[in-house]
């Protein structure tokens, strides 16, 4: 918890399994011992018959310890029949950032812990991630409301369950954690045969994680050193000829995100056309995700929203 650098009041998201229950437990004893406030937040989704039920439960709970709970409920009106982790991650995610802005809450702690860092690697791999996916989960994540942070990405499943043990509590599994549909389910139960026969350890691929993430900052610190010389706008052309791929392509990744009003980021392919176009020494212009990058006087790129009626054949 130290490296947080908490020193004001904190929210824990607690849904009532065991890896959430241990991180309010382990963060109420944390704030205790700093004099700090500490509110734990409950979703009551709906998506099960009982989960009112669940819910009131881990308030029971947590309140007994002396904890301070609230139940956010997620108002849906037509069954949730797609997408159903996606859109319950979302709606979980939106009434936890908005009870944290309510109530002035800039931190707000979420218990994925070192599997589940393994397994979202793994998924990433599985569908072509570059380095930014592959580097999974952050310790600290910038949210609208401040700051999402995940202090339990080096403790494992197995020591977390200890934790709860030693606390004397108990816990509710979540029957989806079960369900052969879901992939990360699937992934999870293909790992455990893995590290049962020693081909893998979940604390290897955890550290082989961190090097993926040093090198994904040593990235984004070097597209911030180019930016401040340049702008998203208006930038070197030899200057970026002279860049590395790699770094070439978080470049264009940056202004991509700066600038384009795209609901989705471009494919890494059509990304990389773009570089090698402009790497032509006759390179005049080229489209990419609702941007216009035109080669300008003075061996500049200038970049502007694309409109169709004015792009020339690109080189």
């Amino acid at each position: 918890m130290a490296p947080l650098l908490l020193e004001s009041a904190f929210a824990v998201a607690v849904s009532g399994g065991a890896d959430s229950l241990a991180l309010a437990l382990l963060a109420h004893n944390y704030a205790m011992q700093h004099g700090l406030t500490m509110y734990a937040l409950t979703i009551d989704h709906g998506l099960r018959g009982n989960s009112a039920e669940e819910a009131s439960w881990v308030h029971d709970t947590l309140t007994k310890r002396g904890i301070n709970h609230a139940i956010l409920t997620w108002e849906h009106t037509c069954p949730v029949a797609t997408k159903i982790r996606e859109r319950a991650r979302s709606a979980r995610y939106d009434l936890l950032g908005k009870w944290c802005t309510e109530n002035r809450i800039g931190s707000l702690l979420t218990a994925h812990h070192q599997d589940d860092q393994v397994e979202t690697f793994f998924m990433r791999l599985a569908h072509r991630s570059g380095l930014k996916g592959l580097s999974s989960m952050r310790t600290r994540r910038t949210m609208p409301f401040g700051m999402l942070l995940r202090p339990l990405l080096g403790i494992s499943k197995k020591r977390l369950l200890a934790t709860l043990h030693g606390f004397g509590c108990t816990w509710r599994e979540d029957p989806s954690n079960e369900n052969n549909k879901f992939e990360r389910v699937r992934l999870r139960k293909h790992l455990a045969g893995l590290y049962a026969h020693h081909i893998l350890t979940p604390d290897a691929i955890a550290a082989s994680i961190q090097k993926i993430q040093l090198v994904d900052d040593f990235l984004d610190e070097s597209v911030a050193a180019f930016f401040k010389i340049h702008t998203a706008t208006y930038f070197s052309h030899h200057a970026f000829k002279a860049q590395h791929n790699v770094l070439q392509r978080r470049l264009l990744g940056y202004v991509l995100k700066q600038l384009s009003q795209a609901d989705y980021a471009p494919p890494d392919d059509v990304i990389d056309r773009a570089c090698l176009t402009l790497m032509h020494a006759d390179f005049k212009g080229v489209t990419l995700g609702g941007l216009y990058l035109k080669r300008a006087a003075g061996n500049m790129i200038e970049v502007r929203i694309e409109d169709r009626k004015y792009v020339h054949k690109t080189s």
